[in-house]
């Protein structure tokens, strides 16, 4: 690896500054190389990391007494506590390499991060989830973990070429429904024009004018590498092209067939089929009716617009709430920006990085970027000729222009078209790139440089290229803008990433109704998953996940049981050696670039330590401290609600007795206990013993949400104080005891757990406890089943031997038989030959015996 691959990011001045710093350093006999890196200019670079570490350490603080008090407050040297900062290293995207990370405030507390936002045209799906969720678990480690004072922005993409497609769409759409309630054959007309469009632009293997009942065959005909999973011509294995083919496939199948059905017949009911047709057309109608009528709608109607992205922030804005995301420190909306956006870019054209075409759009000048000592794509700089991914960067409403001075140049600020929302500008209406919106709003609100910028790892290139390329070209001559790029990895469904614009995605919502995931199971997944290593969600990464929560779940259980507190005399502490270690153990795993993984391991394998351990020999106190500690990471990691990460509370939500059931539930248990106990016992059980146990209690008022739980305490009781008289009061008392722990409770949602020598346990039913039951319940179905079968074959053999032997044969088949009814000659009179005699009677001796087996049961 060279060495501008491996530099650590660190706010500095540019050579002037670096020059004057250099005799200090080697007075101060500090024995650095220090060369300036080609790559970056402004930084060093280094072959020792550590070296590294500590030199850029001691010039932050050198450098930090230059800076101005409007950006940091004092230009006082910093404390000595200032200067202890936490030996954490981060993967930085510019580096490709893990890089300590060192604020630029001087006292090194302030963090300032931007984040990218979502683009808000439809709900939000599980892949913006674990971009986000990532995201934010960093977030709370490095306030709550690491202490650092971060202030967070984040920004909404409130206009771009997909918001004003799908708004565009959605509104004609609306118009074209709302004027033509039923499946005229005009509406029938231009339905099969947009179902031909579509064809042609997206399907290129089918003929346009195919008719829609002849779809479905031909599809798969021509397309039938695609749908057995194979990839298309020229593309060595199937991807995202592939999944993108087949969701045309199915939108164009969808309107096939209700084209087919309006083409046949007539329907009874026009209302209704008019809604089945527009549902299924709609797709293949929306681009068809923008092209259509697009460019005529009234564009200075910003409601047409806002009614879409304001619904749908608020939508994602509640999505991220449901999942325990932290809300943005601050909120930038891309609507809100429009005069400093076009600010920003004219200065980057009065920078001589930008240039005007005729049509008032700016785009900017990657050679002249380029040719005045900067670097462009220093992210992804094996992406800059991606000719596809460059054109997903500029949108699909975009001009074609052959005023562009570069293949690659890319637009700052779009000139205003007919159908399009607009602001004002030096070059006339016009709207912002989708680039150029996250470096004047992230300048506008963190100044000329920031320490974090994140996002999705599909957004390095062409955005985040872009945006370093135009902020540096805007704030010309000065530091780099951003000090750490971190990326999230993708969320990836049979080896495609999750998106809307693939139409693979299961929403947030979707899959939290649904119960598919809960905020905590999912936070599980990325945590071990990962934060910039793609996941795909596998039946191995479930189980793993559910696993993980269960062992935790019934650790916190445990430890808060008061049982597992009591300690002994002399305790042994190797626990306590196994909690120090882990502790360690965390703490490395963080520092080294967030590695979530390697401390949810360690967790785990704490817990496994405890349980392992000898809970008569245990000592308390180690345990109190490990619940704390694990309570702690789970709060810090965003597992456990709103819970502060600094807390006496031991365990997280979900594991204790509801309030409302506590009256009746604690009771119940330690009647539970003595019945159980004393049945278990050689003396067995008394009815002095029950009588006593059973004894009702003072009564008390009972809530709505208590009256289940009340029930089941009144049910066992009265059930129990009916067993004083059993001769088997022992066998029946064990079987109610069970009854109430298996079905009673189990079905409320809370569980017995006996253990020997210690009061049943009350905790809450989990999943893996309800899917355990659920597998007992299909074992015992199937057992039944398979008797059942089983019965019912002996039932049919044994009908088989209703026949009696000697009558068997006695058909128009044979014309004489033997006194045992054995077959002598055919039905022609000729002889039975010796083979086929010898066949007959084993035929014959098999009927025989299940005649008498027949015989034998009608007998019983």
């Amino acid at each position: 690896m060279d060495q501008s691959q491996s530099i650590p990011t660190v706010a500095m001045t540019r050579s002037a500054c670096f020059h004057a710093k250099v005799p200090l350093l080697s007075c101060l006999g500090l024995p650095f190389l220090i060369p300036l890196c080609p790559s970056f200019p402004g930084l060093l670079s280094f072959s020792s990391s550590s070296s590294a570490f500590c030199l850029y350490r001691f010039l932050a603080r050198l450098d930090s007494c230059r800076h101005d008090n409007s950006r940091h407050g004092s230009n006082l040297p910093p404390t000595p506590e200032a200067q202890q900062l936490p030996a954490l290293k981060v993967w930085n995207s510019l580096t490709k390499s893990k890089t300590p990370f060192i604020p630029i405030d001087p006292a090194g507390k302030k963090v300032s991060w931007y984040a990218c936002g979502p683009t808000v045209y439809d709900d939000s799906h599980l892949g913006h989830a674990r971009n986000y969720v990532s995201t934010d678990i960093i977030r709370r480690i490095m306030r709550d973990y690491f202490k650092f004072d971060v202030h967070f922005v984040m920004n909404i993409t409130d206009v771009d070429d997909k918001i004003i497609l799908r708004a565009r769409q959605q509104h004609l759409f609306n118009e074209f429904v709302t004027i033509n309630p039923t499946v005229t054959p005009d509406v029938l007309d231009t339905a099969k024009k947009a179902y031909s469009a579509y064809i042609k632009k997206n399907l290129s293997l089918l003929s346009p004018d195919l008719a829609p009942s002849e779809y479905q065959n031909e599809v798969e005909k021509a397309y039938a590498t695609v749908l057995s999973g194979g990839a298309l011509a020229g593309n060595e294995k199937a991807g995202d092209d592939e999944a993108k083919v087949k969701m045309h496939i199915k939108t164009v199948a969808s309107a096939a067939k209700v084209l087919a059905q309006a083409e046949a017949s007539t329907a009874a009911d026009p209302a209704l089929f008019a809604e089945s047709f527009y549902s299924s057309a709609q797709d293949v109608l929306l681009p068809y009716l923008d092209a259509l009528k697009g460019a005529l709608i009234d564009a200075n109607d910003h409601g047409i617009f806002t009614k879409l992205t304001r619904k749908y922030e608020e939508r994602f804005m509640n999505d991220m709430r449901d999942l325990n995301v932290l809300d943005p420190d601050e909120l930038t909306r891309v609507t809100e920006y429009g005069p400093e956006i076009a600010d920003f870019v004219e200065r980057i054209v009065k920078n001589n990085f930008g240039y005007v075409t005729e049509d008032g759009s700016v785009y900017f000048d990657i050679n002249a970027f380029e040719g005045a000592g900067h670097k462009y794509a220093r992210l992804e700089p094996w992406s800059r000729s991606d000719n596809k991914l460059a054109a997903e960067g500029e949108g699909a409403l975009t001009s074609k222009t052959s005023e562009k001075r570069g293949a690659s140049d890319f637009a700052l600020w779009k000139s205003s078209k007919p159908g399009e929302p607009s602001w004002d500008s030096s070059w006339g209406k016009g709207r912002p790139g989708w680039h150029i919106e996250c470096s004047a709003m992230a300048s506008a609100r963190l100044g000329q440089q920031m320490d974090i910028h994140s996002g999705g790892i599909d957004l390095a290139f062409p955005h985040h290229d872009n945006e370093l390329a135009q902020s540096e070209a805007y704030f010309h001559n000065h530091e780099q803008w951003v000090n750490y790029f971190l990326h999230m990895g993708h969320l990836s469904i049979q080896g495609s990433k999750m998106s809307k614009s693939l139409k693979n995605f299961t929403t947030i919502r979707e899959a939290l109704e649904k119960e598919q995931w809960t905020s905590r199971s999912l936070r599980i997944t990325f945590l071990l998953g990962g934060w910039k290593d793609g996941v795909e969600i596998t039946d191995e990464l479930v189980s793993a996940c559910s696993s993980w929560e269960d062992k935790v779940n019934n650790f916190f259980i445990k430890v808060k049981d008061s049982a597992a507190l009591q300690g002994s005399a002399s305790p042994d502490n190797t626990f306590g050696a196994d909690l120090e270690a882990a502790k360690t153990a965390v703490d490395g795993y963080l520092c080294d670039s967030f590695n979530t993984v390697g401390a949810m391991n360690a967790i785990s394998e704490l817990i496994t330590k405890y349980n392992t351990a000898d809970k008569a020999t245990i000592n308390p106190n180690d345990v109190k401290a490990a619940a704390q500690f694990v309570t702690r990471l789970v709060n810090i990691f965003g597992l456990n609600g709103a819970a502060p990460a600094d807390t006496t509370e031991i365990g997280w939500s979900g594991i204790d007795v509801p309030e409302e059931a506590k009256p009746f539930i604690l009771p119940l248990s330690t009647m539970r206990d003595t019945l159980r106990q004393a049945a278990r016992s050689k003396e067995g059980i008394s009815a002095q013993v029950i009588e006593q146990a059973t004894k009702e209690s003072a009564s008390q008022d009972v809530s709505d949400a208590a009256k289940p739980y009340a029930e089941v305490l009144s049910n066992f009781r009265a059930s129990a104080s009916a067993l004083q008289s059993s001769d088997t009061a022992g066998k029946e008392i064990l079987a109610l005891c069970d009854r109430v722990r298996d079905i009673d409770l189990f079905d409320l949602g809370l569980y017995l757990e006996d253990r020997d020598n210690l009061p049943a346990l009350i905790r809450p039913v989990t999943r893996e406890m309800i899917q355990a039951r659920e597998e007992k319940a299909e074992r015992a179905r199937q057992k039944v089943q398979a008797q059942k079968a089983k019965e019912e074959e002996a039932l049919k053999k044994l009908e088989k031997g209703k026949l009696s032997h000697l009558e068997m044969f006695r058909t128009s088949e044979y014309s004489a038989w033997d006194d045992e009814g054995l077959p002598t000659r055919d039905t022609a009179g000729e002889e039975i030959t010796k083979s086929r005699a010898k066949k007959l009677r084993k035929d014959w001796e098999r009927q025989k015996k299940a005649h008498e087996a027949w015989l034998a049961s009608q007998a019983k």
